[in-house]
């Protein structure tokens, strides 16, 4: 399958592009970068700023890193998901 027609690539590339966005001064406020990053979202959760760390004392990098891992490890579930049902429905032909 070529590269451009996987989830993993696409997610990725969207990730990129909303840390890109972020980067660049146009989310000052982190809304978009927020709303797109789960792992943004559990920092931002009372359990995580009582157990681990206050989401301030990390790393805006890190941030970035984590939001396009996560929509990476997605895609490749996704393409993975998708590869087993096609391998299925030909079988069954």
């Amino acid at each position: 399958m070529m590269i451009y027609k996987k989830f993993s690539f696409w997610l990725t590339i969207i990730a990129i592009g909303i840390c890109l966005f972020n980067l660049l001064g146009f989310d000052d406020k982190s809304i978009l970068l927020f709303l797109a990053s789960p792992p943004f979202q559990i920092m931002g959760t009372h359990w995580f700023v009582e157990n681990v760390t206050h989401p301030a004392n990390i790393s805006i990098a890190i941030k970035y890193v984590l939001t396009i891992l996560f929509w990476f490890i997605i895609g490749a579930a996704l393409d993975k998901y998708i590869s087993h049902l096609l391998k299925k429905h030909h079988a069954k032909e």
